[in-house]
């Protein structure tokens, strides 16, 4: 018996698709199964695959060392991977999970941004092949109803947002099993894409029900014919212990819902315990399956008793983006400053709770760059030039200025590199800065969900030859 095989290792359990009634159905070979199996060692992390360059950062901890704020988190260590055995051929069928991204309407907390460019997706798999041959393809649906079937299954409403792939993945040494960790990186690459969140076009707005909220992410494994490969399960859902057997939802503990402490880590919002395989040539009918139903009673840490039926999985985001042709950029091109550039503002989204996160890059560099703080208007007007630049914010324009106080000062200074270093606190990462629901006076109120404002940032660079000068402007829909 092959060792990483054991007797006793959690079977897959099949659910039909379409029947109104969850009936579960054992499967009696071993090696036409997947199981999930206990993980034969520590998982290492292998580093960010960067796919503009092919490089890689080796150890680097996550992907928060790519500059992506993380927007779905699936990373709870359940102690299993899941393998259907070495003599199925892995890249004729694919599996597929699903969780949520909120959005403005979402009934989580911090459910602000409607749209995300995502550019980072971090996994883990465990793999008998030998050598850097590994290869994974990930489409992510942002329209998808949990454990329906994509590839066999035309016709149906899905939405292809985007696609992430990984080559050269690293192995094991022969005779071994090695699990990692990879973090793919498509910044820079012209492959980021935008992804909306409950549910996408097709179903937008959150309505609570997972059919229309879900979004789809499709894993399929490829260069591993012959192997023992499979993705790691993520577990420990806040809902431990569950009863076996149940199908249950959740997700306190994420980026989006600190409404109460996770168990053991994050558990993706709105992940359920079942997942799908498909594909013409799967070893055996398309079906939606679990592991008998997610129950833990070994604590943190420990293997558990039957894992969550859920990939482990996370991405990220770390620019802002929206579908609506009326949001984006405009008063392009800004002025010249002394470094040469026109300073470029950009609106991200940030994890800390605020929402939205305005950045500033390419302005007068350090030592004699001045400061500057963050505009605001409910309307654009016609460019009008003042100093080395232009300002397209229509009257009454609001100022994020010392005056206003607390969380309503964007004050800061372009550093050495050139980057607006927020001087005021009022950034997570302390560059940039978070808008506040509370705007300046005037216009004075709040922001509120889906209004649109527009930004620019004025600034003073006096180095030799400078003036005032503004960046270009963002349209920002909330």
């Amino acid at each position: 018996m092959d060792p990483i095989l054991p007797t006793g290792s959690p079977m897959l359990r099949f659910l039909p698709i379409a029947s109104a009634a969850i009936v579960c159905i054992s499967v009696a070979s071993a090696q036409s199964a997947i199981q999930a199996v206990p993980l034969p060692g520590a998982v290492q992390h292998a580093g960010i695959y960067h796919v503009a360059t092919g490089t890689w950062t080796r150890q680097a901890a996550s992907a928060a060392a790519t500059g992506s704020d993380i927007i779905y988190d699936n990373t709870v260590d359940s102690g299993y991977f899941a393998t259907l055995g070495s003599n199925i051929a892995q890249g004729d069928f694919s599996l597929i999970d699903a969780g949520r991204l909120p959005g403005p309407t979402s009934a989580v907390a911090d459910g602000f941004i409607e749209t995300y460019v995502v550019d980072t997706l971090t996994f883990g798999y465990c793999t008998d092949q030998v050598g850097p041959t590994i290869g994974a393809t990930f489409n992510l649906y942002e329209s998808y109803d949990p454990c329906d079937l994509i590839l066999t299954s035309p016709g149906s409403p899905f939405t292809l947002s985007g696609t992430f792939v990984g080559t050269g993945l690293p192995g094991a040494a022969a005779g071994a099993v090695a699990c990692w960790t990879v973090t793919l990186d498509l910044a820079g690459s012209g492959q980021e894409f935008c992804m909306e969140g409950e549910g996408g076009d097709q179903f937008p707005g959150h309505d609570g029900d997972l059919m229309t909220d879900s979004f789809g992410v499709e894993l399929i494994f490829n260069g591993v014919a012959g192997s023992n490969t499979g993705p790691l399960l993520a577990g420990d859902p806040t809902w431990t212990p569950a009863v076996a057997g149940a199908l249950t939802v959740g997700g306190t503990g994420t980026y989006y819902d600190n409404t109460g402490a996770a168990t053991c880590g994050n558990t993706g919002l709105d992940t359920q315990d079942f997942m799908a395989i498909d594909g013409p040539l799967a070893p055996f009918p398309p079906r939606c399956f679990f592991f008998g139903g997610y129950l833990n009673t070994n604590g943190c840490g420990n293997a558990q008793n039957n894992p969550h039926a859920s990939i482990y999985l996370s991405f990220g985001s770390a620019v802002f983006c929206d579908k609506d042709p009326s949001d984006g950029p405009f008063c392009e091109p800004a002025g010249v400053n002394s470094s040469g550039n026109a300073a470029v503002l950009s609106a991200t989204a940030t994890a800390a709770g605020a929402g939205v996160r305005l950045n500033a890059s390419g302005g007068p560099q350090l030592p004699n760059s001045g400061f500057g703080l963050v505009v605001v208007s409910s309307g654009t007007m016609a460019a009008v030039s003042i100093g080395d630049g232009t300002l397209c914010l229509a009257s009454p324009q609001g100022r994020y200025h010392p005056d206003a106080g607390g969380a309503l000062v964007s004050l800061g200074q372009f550093d050495a590199n050139g980057n607006f270093e927020n001087l005021a606190g009022t950034s997570t990462t302390g560059f940039g800065f978070d808008i506040p629901t509370a705007l300046p006076t005037p216009p004075g109120g709040s922001i509120s969900g889906g209004s649109t404002w527009h930004f620019q940032l004025w600034y003073r660079d006096l180095n030799p030859g400078g003036t005032v000068n503004f960046t270009n402007g963002v349209s920002v829909t909330f």
